[in-house]
């Protein structure tokens, strides 16, 4: 057997089951087997009043959100629109003007109708649609300028960042098959390819998922803020692995453990497990504080290496690298995560903790951390559920508008490892589109570095265009 067929037969076996998971459950899919999620909440009216295309809307956001963020799809399904996540309130003790939500600007609905039906084309896939599949994708086309730097002047241009494309289904026994490939770089990299069935004990998830992990690794790139994770985040945090996990959540407090093998991509990786804990002490529709902690161990059988490129995809270049360790045995990381949020405003951050455990050599430790602070100019509320923040949701035909602050921090120095440590200052404008399927991002990072290799003080200008369906 050749290196590249041992190397796709984990993914072909996985193929495999989710096949004959499919069809054992075609038994049960009854009528929604006929139909798309977005088709679910269709009413039966032929001719439905305004405010039931609005409720329709926002229900079809809801669970377009639910599976580019691998929420509880059968959750968002079988909910009422009910934002507040609290009782309807008597008319007496309705809120008063300034708290109330709101209201879609009316314009919004030409430019609504106009938009949909591209998109629902691109969803549409012969067969597959016509028996209740669902298809999911994004593209991302970015260009960034290098300055004040000799080292990264030359990367200075445009890349695409992304290229995926996925199809999902939900039968009516609560289980959700969902098969996504990325084809940025030319070949087939699986990211979410798994079986998840929903419980009266939560969510279980079997196959390629996302490592229970922190606030801003669990959020997909389509719901950050900035272009790019914060430094601490894309240097410890780890990509999707093929095993098992188990998600609970309620109003208040949530649950999320992962137990992992080796990278379906990378073929790296050997075993480990994460867990991540996370409560709401306020949580309504207009204020909330979020708190939460994750950790991961994991056994090594490759060596180990933290590194980050400075917030930017556009290069390759890392200007923070700890290079190889073959010594290293098994290794931890731990992330503190706070939030908070009131309204049109966040502050969200956090603190980033591992540890190398090495053979020969004496035990390393790295750290590294970051707070950022949004501002929706326009006046849209925060969207959370599931403890992670979500895409903001334009309430007028003009879209909405965003600015942010980060400062994001790394240290990779510790012992005989001198990797070198980086700061980094970004500032984001973001514009959403009305329907929330287009974001131009523009990013602005002021970097600087104290590396073995040299000091790096660039300044880095990058501009995104994101359509996803």
């Amino acid at each position: 057997m050749n290196s590249y067929t041992t190397k796709r037969l984990p993914a072909l076996l996985l193929v495999l089951v989710l096949g004959v998971s499919s069809a054992l459950a075609q038994d049960d899919t009854g009528d929604l087997s006929e139909e798309t999620p977005t088709q679910l909440e269709n009413t039966e009216s032929e001719q439905p009043d305004s405010e039931t295309l609005q409720e329709q809307k926002e229900k079809n956001a809801d669970i377009r959100e639910a599976v580019l963020e691998n929420l509880d799809l059968k959750e968002i399904v079988d909910e009422s629109v009910d934002r507040a996540e609290v009782s309807p309130q008597p008319e007496s003790e309705q809120p008063s003007q300034e708290d109330e939500e709101p209201s879609p600007v009316e314009d919004e609905e030409e430019w609504y109708d106009r938009f949909t039906p591209i998109v629902e084309r691109m969803q549409d896939i012969p067969y597959l649609s016509d028996r209740g599949w669902l298809h999911f994708g994004r593209v991302e086309v970015e260009y960034a300028h290098f300055s004040k730097s000799e080292l990264l002047s030359g990367d200075s241009g445009f890349n695409f960042r992304s290229l995926r494309s996925g199809i999902i289904k939900l039968f009516n026994n609560g289980m959700i098959v969902k098969l996504d490939i990325d084809l940025t770089d030319g070949d087939s990299n699986f990211t979410d390819m798994y079986v998840r069935f929903s419980t009266r004990l939560g969510l279980i998830t079997l196959g390629n998922q996302k490592v229970a992990l922190s606030l801003v690794n669990q959020t997909s790139r389509l719901a950050r803020t900035f272009m790019e994770e914060p430094l601490p985040a894309e240097a410890f945090g780890l990509v999707r692995r093929l095993g098992a996990g188990w998600d609970f959540h309620r109003k208040r407090v949530g649950v999320h453990l992962t137990a992992f093998g080796p990278d379906l991509n990378e073929r790296i990786g050997k075993f480990g497990y994460g867990a991540r804990m996370y409560t709401n002490p306020t949580k309504t529709r207009w204020s909330l504080a979020h708190v939460g902690v994750s950790g991961v161990r994991e056994s090594m059988d490759h060596d180990a290496r933290f590194r980050t490129r400075p917030e930017s995809r556009v290069t390759d270049t890392r200007l923070v690298n700890t290079g190889l360790d073959a010594d290293v045995d098994k290794q931890s990381i731990f992330s503190l995560e706070m939030a908070f949020a009131h309204k049109n405003w966040s502050i969200r951050g956090e603190y980033f903790y591992t540890e190398w455990d090495r053979k020969i050599q004496e035990d390393t430790n790295f750290s590294g951390y970051y707070l950022q602070a949004n501002w929706v100019l326009t006046g849209e509320s925060f969207q959370y559920k599931q403890g992670r923040f979500l895409r903001i949701r334009p309430d007028s035909s003009k879209g909405a508008w965003e600015v942010a602050l980060r400062f994001s921090n790394v240290n990779l120095n510790d012992q005989d490892i001198l990797g070198g440590a980086e700061r980094n200052i970004t500032l984001a404008l973001n514009w959403y589109s009305p329907g929330n399927q287009l974001r131009i991002q523009s990013n602005l990072i002021h970097v600087e570095t104290d590396a073995v290799a040299g000091n790096e003080s660039p300044l880095i200008f990058q501009v995104r265009a994101q359509i996803h369906w």
